[in-house]
């Protein structure tokens, strides 16, 4: 999709440059959430300087853990074909990413003995921007494209993309023609992406800082992207009772925020106990020696 948007861009007399292609729309996704997330740290007095090292390791953990979460599901493929091809060439899922990221963070976090939540909350807004500029990436792309719709909402990705290539040897196209008409299932994760930091952004703002920010964020992507899954038309994403991998991750991250909003309300965490107020001072006492009477001379 990206050489239409280009040639888009030339028929208006605009730079080839204004499209941005996936690997320079992620980083400048990871610039505008670590600048805000840094800013929200300066204002709620954290470290600038652990809240940058928790980024960085998050960064580094999502490039790994992207890859590795597609390598893995990729394992079956391989074996089936007795070959590393499918490992070797797996793409990154967004999931995978986002559980490395996490975990690398609140490691060093931890090693660092600097408080998760408030961490994670600062982020949380980020994160939503995050996932909307990396999925308008994969639009470019044509990867993660949706099944094919009669609605006017769908999208024909050129000759040569992925759903072109995969319509034609299914026979639903001749080759070289351009794919059906697919639901951009892309863009919707944008939307979605959009949402959770628009609600994750409402606690921010009246300032809570007890995981109730990036717990909105995650119930909000999860939740939408269980209900995009069912529109995917891009058969390696793997599957398993009738749902996919990520629908699964997004079950397990569901499940997993009732069981922490439930252990909080049976251990709520202890309340910082404000300080004792002053007791009225009452008249000082007279010592003895200041009340004795001394005789005229």
């Amino acid at each position: 999709m990206r050489p239409e948007v280009t040639a888009w861009l030339a028929r208006h007399g605009l730079p080839a440059c204004c499209a941005l292609d996936y690997f320079q729309l992620a980083a400048l996704a990871t610039l505008l959430g670590s600048a805000l997330a840094l800013r929200l740290a300066a204002r709620d007095g954290a470290s600038r300087t652990h809240t940058a090292h928790a980024i960085a390791c998050g960064y580094l953990a999502a490039l790994v853990g992207g890859y590795l979460f597609e390598a893995l599901r990729a394992v079956p493929a391989a074996a089936r074909v007795w070959s590393w091809r499918p490992i070797l060439h797996a793409g990154r899922a967004a999931y995978g990413g986002l559980l490395f990221a996490a975990a690398a963070a609140a490691l060093y976090l931890r090693r660092a003995r600097q408080p998760l939540l408030p961490f994670f909350d600062r982020v949380a807004i980020g994160t939503g921007l995050t996932f909307a500029l990396v999925r308008t990436g994969c639009f470019l792309a044509g990867c993660d494209y949706g099944l094919p719709t009669a609605g006017r909402w769908g999208v024909r990705f050129p000759p040569g993309s992925l759903a072109a290539v995969a319509h034609a040897r299914h026979g639903f196209i001749p080759n070289g023609a351009p794919s059906l008409p697919v639901h951009p299932t892309e863009l919707y994760e944008v939307a979605v992406g959009l949402l959770a930091a628009a609600l994750a952004a409402v606690p921010i703002t009246r300032g809570h800082r007890d995981g109730r920010a990036f717990a909105t964020f995650l119930a909000t992507y999860a939740t939408g992207r269980f209900a995009i899954e069912f529109l995917r038309g891009d058969p390696e994403r793997g599957a398993a009772l009738s749902l996919s991998t990520a629908q699964w991750v997004s079950v397990a991250i569901v499940l997993a925020l009732v069981a922490f909003r439930i252990a909080r309300a049976v251990h709520p965490p202890p309340q910082a106990t404000p300080p004792p107020a002053a007791l009225p001072q009452g008249p000082r006492p007279i010592d003895a020696q200041s009340k004795s009477c001394h005789a005229p001379s």
